[in-house]
């Protein structure tokens, strides 16, 4: 059977959907599960999933049903790519820059630091034929993905300590996802690779020294 997956572009996070596994098949009904990397406090993020399921539910005329799931609920926010590649989860939502450590190339389908913009990135998907080129790499992943949502810029972090010079980023233990890492880890800090729900705990336990996000409105969500 093929496996399918949303992934959002753009410095965004994504839908990835699998393929239909018969145990959530009905005969006048589809249902699906997507599992999210994000928690459920993320209404922009997070609401991006519901969005797209009830979307789903009103154009197939509630013919095909699609549950959204928070980080943790049905796996581990970084487990959704594993488990919708392996079809044991239907779809997921997730950022695909979390998955650079696999292959550099998830990076250029969500956002790469000092690389496009919000409305670049769009443009490269729509218009410049990346959405094709990206469907090329996921289809080795026995993945589909498609364009679902935007982030915009985001903002360089959360700090315990001003930072005044590069010296400063030496041995800062830093929550910044996926390719980002790489790059803040040239500076001197270590990288941390958290998901959103457990990002506030590692801040108020010193676990982390700094931590990034996206924004003002999600990061004020979080607790930031």
């Amino acid at each position: 059977m093929n496996r399918r997956a949303l992934f959002r572009h753009a410095g965004i996070a994504g839908v990835l959907a699998a393929g239909v596994a018969p145990a959530v098949h009905a005969q006048a009904a589809v249902r699906w599960r997507l599992a999210s990397s994000f928690p459920q406090s993320l209404d922009t993020i997070y609401g991006g999933a519901e969005t797209f399921a009830q979307h789903v539910r009103a154009v197939s005329g509630g013919k095909f049903e699609i549950s959204v799931h928070a980080a943790g609920e049905l796996m581990p926010a970084f487990d959704v790519l594993d488990n919708v590649r392996r079809g044991s989860i239907e779809a997921a939502h997730t950022a695909p820059y979390y998955f650079s450590d696999t292959d550099e190339t998830f990076a250029i389908g969500g956002a790469i630091p000092f690389g496009l913009n919000s409305r670049q990135m769009s443009a490269w998907t729509f218009e410049g034929n990346g959405l094709k080129l990206m469907r090329d790499f996921y289809a080795g992943y026995n993945i589909i993905n498609f364009a679902c949502g935007n982030t915009g810029a985001q903002m360089g972090g959360w700090f315990r300590k001003e930072i005044r010079s590069l010296a400063d980023m030496k041995g800062l233990k830093f929550r910044v996802g996926g390719f980002a890492g790489k790059v803040i880890g040239r500076l001197g800090a270590l990288p941390q690779n958290l998901p959103g729900g457990d990002i506030y705990q590692a801040l108020e336990q010193r676990t982390i020294d700094a931590a990034e996000w996206i924004g003002p409105y999600d990061d004020q969500k979080l607790g930031f």
